[in-house]
């Protein structure tokens, strides 16, 4: 069995610095990492990008399919977002009730999964990848895996700084996926 942990990126500011309170987020998870890891992935995000060093690893692979959300897609889905959001939804709880959105989330959860084998596949046996990404690109993720609907998965609460999802893999298929919260 092969073991990929995606974690969501930390706190930033809109320069996608990393915010004093992401930095100690990112401490208290760095403890919560079953280290060592075979590899290391990365979105090309700079917020992604500056997670993964403040977890002290300064030579990450970055991964163009790990990266954030894409926005065109979903761009025709705002408005219902917006009202479902202003019922006090966090963000990605209230993308996965937009059923409109439900094949671009799907999409996107293909597209994780696709980069998730992938890792695994350039494991040895036993092996373990850590990979930093997105809150909104790990739920697809494993909402596709599990073939099970979003709040039986995470709830009614999207991932937070740095929790994430652990995929189990053999045979270059996810056969197990476990939220990891803080």
């Amino acid at each position: 069995m092969r073991t990929v942990e995606l974690r969501r990126h930390t706190e930033r500011d809109e320069n996608e610095d990393l915010t004093p309170r992401g930095l100690e987020i990112a401490a208290r998870a760095r403890e919560t990492l079953e280290t060592p890891y075979d590899a290391h992935c990365v979105s090309p995000q700079r917020r992604a990008r500056l997670t993964m060093e403040a977890f002290g690893v300064h030579d990450a692979l970055v991964e163009r399919r790990f990266d954030a959300r894409p926005r065109p897609p979903f761009a025709p889905f705002e408005p219902r977002w917006r009202a479902i959001r202003a019922t006090g939804l966090d963000a990605v709880t209230a993308w996965f009730a937009v059923s409109e959105a439900a094949s671009v989330l799907r999409d996107l959860g293909r597209r994780v999964r696709e980069a998730v084998i992938d890792v695994a596949a350039g494991l040895p046996e036993e092996g373990r990848a850590l990979v930093v990404s997105h809150g909104g690109t790990i739920e697809p993720f494993a909402v596709v895996a599990l073939h099970r609907p979003y709040p039986t998965i995470f709830g009614s609460r999207e991932l937070g700084y740095c929790e994430g999802v652990r995929a189990n893999l053999e045979g270059g298929r996810v056969v197990r996926v476990d939220v990891v919260r803080l």
